[in-house]
């Protein structure tokens, strides 16, 4: 056995968990990562989650969910399959066997923290359908929720790959060569040898009920959900279905897709009746106390550990240390728009894991009401481009140093390289950062955050060719030319530049003069300080515009300040989605904070 089996092996005959915290205690079990979050009720629900880019959509959905559960006093476990989310993988593994095995793990881990041996399954997608091939196995079951279930392998698959290509459509890359899979979406992949298994499942052939009920939330006009509520009632569940309200919106955009409240509630109503229903819990029955600090997950030359932080560890992150000498200066990574801490494409779990190769260490992270942080209650609405998310770049800092790492040098991506760059500015320990296709350097309060985030990926060109059709200007001028939310932030983003552009003439007398000399201020406060500041940029990224807006075609103005530099990546989207362009990406950050 190699050390890495042994390391694994001894983890499975333990449950490491950290501290408790009311937003999920983290816990390591076999390859895989997860969160309990306590509760009292004689049931206990096992959350059983999709994969791939369904999941990085559904991150916060399901956190929100997990947590309305424990609020209801009801205990829960949601973790990763290995290769997905923060979970480890074999090199090359086959079929579902160590998904089943995980699973199976879980439901051990759970019934002994819990003391419930009576549990709830409740899936997504392909997790519901787990949950059914599993639920006779894994009985008592008290009953089942299935959300969107995959109801034929063969076909999911199909839905995948076409999937893959109307998201690479989207943002015009087109799909990506190296895929072996012809599945991968958003970059997000699931092992080849797994593909076969995968296309086995199905709902048609069930023999036996998973349990006596069964809520199931159903897409509206979905052929498989309706036959599969027909062959559930055939074998004796009593099935509630709902319509599964929000799904498409849920499931096409993870920087849109917020926790629908009334669904949650939905759901936690249903299964919280079936609690009151089992009778209460005999006195005799204690939550195990947990026990000392998890040792985290063995990989190749690096281990991890989840943690929690910040007030009453409201936020979330993985760190990712070397098995070998440690450079003191680590590295924290700030969320891309609400693309959770496994990074678009899961580009920050492949960069922490090659750094740590090189001897540094870093923190993935998720700032509040991200993927797997809490919600602040007295935070805003929208926590992008905001003071908050800068406030949690500077937690996520102190929680390093209080881990015995000198000041890390931030590393982030659109929005999150905005976070970045402002809380280096305001934290004189910050001496690197690095800035990925940066779209803001300074935010313009008259400037709508959704309409930013909507349509700040929009192209000028589809407007431009319309204001040079004939008479294209000036039907705009006169209100003929209806040109949509879209075509009027594009106007907008226009009319800045332009402003931007004669504020060194103007000076501070006009607000786009003012943002300026604040862009600049930064810029100097930095160089001030010695902060070496790497800025890249994809060719042709729309980020671009921000950087000729503020330093002149091809940035000529940072010669200005002797501490930043510029490199262009050539053949990449502004995501990094395809393979190729992450393994550029993370080549240039290597050559950049580890050559």
């Amino acid at each position: 056995m190699t050390p890495a089996a042994a390391y694994h092996t001894e983890l499975a005959d333990e449950t490491p968990l950290a501290p408790p915290s009311p937003f999920g205690t983290p816990v390591t079990f076999g390859r895989s990562m997860g969160m309990l979050h306590a509760g009292h009720a004689p049931v206990a629900v096992l959350m059983l989650g999709a994969v791939g880019y369904e999941e990085l959509c559904l991150r916060a959905t399901w956190r929100s969910l997990a947590q309305a559960l424990s609020d209801r006093s009801i205990a829960c476990l949601r973790f990763d399959y290995p290769g997905q989310g923060d979970a480890h993988e074999a090199a090359d593994p086959q079929g579902l066997d160590d998904w089943l095995e995980t699973i199976r793990a879980a439901v051990q881990l759970l019934r002994r923290a819990s003391g419930c041996e009576r549990l709830v399954l409740l899936g997504q997608g392909l997790g519901g359908t787990l949950a059914l091939k599993l639920a006779e196995e894994l009985a008592p079951i008290a009953a089942t929720v299935l959300m969107a279930p995959v109801g034929n392998g063969k076909r999911y698959l199909r839905e995948l790959s076409a999937w893959s290509r109307i998201v690479s459509d989207r943002i015009g890359i087109g799909t990506d060569p190296d895929d072996d899979t012809r599945c991968a979406v958003a970059g997000l992949r699931i092992a080849p040898g797994r593909l076969p298994a995968i296309a086995t499942l199905g709902t048609a052939a069930l023999r036996h009920a998973p349990s006596e009920q069964a809520l199931l939330l159903s897409r509206p006009g979905h052929g498989g959900d309706a036959a599969l509520a027909e062959v559930l009632a055939s074998l004796g569940v009593a099935v509630t279905q709902r319509d599964y309200e929000g799904y498409e919106t849920l499931t096409t955009d993870p920087t849109a897709a917020r926790p629908p409240k009334t669904t949650i509630a939905g759901i936690v109503d249903w299964i919280s009746e079936r609690a009151a229903a089992a009778g209460t819990v005999p006195a005799d029955i204690r939550t195990p106390q947990p026990p000392g600090p998890t040792e985290g997950l063995l990989g190749e030359g690096f281990v991890e550990r989840p943690i929690r932080f910040g007030p009453d560890g409201r936020l979330f992150g993985v760190l990712c240390e070397p098995l070998g000498p440690v450079a003191r200066d680590p590295i924290v990574f700030v969320n891309a728009g609400r693309d959770y801490h496994i990074g678009w494409a899961r580009v920050s779990v492949s960069q922490a894991r090659a750094f740590a190769a090189r001897g540094v260490a870093s923190l993935r992270f998720d700032a509040s009401s991200v993927g797997d942080s809490g919600t602040a209650a007295d935070g805003p609405e929208e926590i992008l481009y905001s003071q908050a998310q800068i406030d949690d770049v500077r937690l996520a800092i102190d929680a390093m140093q209080a881990r015995g790492f000198d000041a890390p040098i931030l590393i982030g991506r659109c929005s999150g390289a905005y976070a970045a760059f402002h809380a280096a500015v305001l934290d004189d320990r910050i001496r690197r950062l690095v800035i990925v296709n940066n779209e803001r350097f300074v935010w313009d309060p008259d400037e709508s955050v959704e309409d930013a985030i909507r349509y700040a990926h929009r192209s000028a060109g589809d407007l431009g060719a319309t204001l040079a059709r004939k008479d294209g200007l000036r039907r705009l001028l006169t209100g003929k030319l209806r040109v949509g939310p879209a075509g009027r932030y594009l106007i907008y983003r226009y009319r800045k530049r332009l402003s931007v552009k004669l504020a060194p003439v103007l000076g501070r007398l006009t607000k786009h003069g003012r943002l300026h000399h604040q862009c600049h201020r930064h810029f100097a406060t930095l160089a001030a300080r010695n902060v070496e500041l790497s800025l890249l940029y994809a060719d042709g990224d729309v980020g671009l515009a921000e950087l000729q807006t503020y330093f002149g075609e091809a940035g000529k103005g940072l010669a200005a300040y002797p501490n930043a530099s510029l490199t262009m990546l050539a053949d990449a989207d502004h995501n990094f989605t395809h393979l190729a362009a992450g393994r550029r990406l993370l080549d240039a950050l290597i050559r950049i904070v580890a050559p």
